[in-house]
């Protein structure tokens, strides 16, 4: 009787071990396919912040290239309306220069 119930729990001790064993081996595996979705997760992380950061910096370039476009825009309005509003004068100012520089000395008052 005692070698029977000897040999039921050197057998009990064995399938404990064996089922120790296959837990362990699945958690290899739960740790291993962690990992790998982890690792996973984290290209994908930064495969999107890189894109981000692109079209960050494309619709920044845009916008700074709009802003400059409206810049040299406005300068040259600016520089046409100036040189509209003054050309009367400097014909004028022209003029005189002109006539100063081909009227003798003798008729100039």
């Amino acid at each position: 009787m005692q070698k029977i119930v000897l040999d039921e729990i050197i057998k009990a001790e064995k399938e404990s071990e064996k089922i120790v064993q296959q837990a362990r081996e699945k958690a290899v595996e739960i740790i291993s396919n962690a990992e790998s979705a982890y690792n996973q997760a984290i290209v994908l992380a930064k495969e999107e912040s890189q894109k981000k950061i692109q079209d960050s910096v494309a619709t920044a370039k845009q916008q700074a290239e709009s802003d400059l476009a409206k810049a040299i825009k406005d300068a040259e309005d600016e520089n046409s309306a100036f040189l509209e509003k003054s050309y009367e004068q400097a014909d004028k100012v022209a003029g005189a220069i002109v006539e100063m520089l081909v009227k003798p000395e003798y008729e100039k008052e």
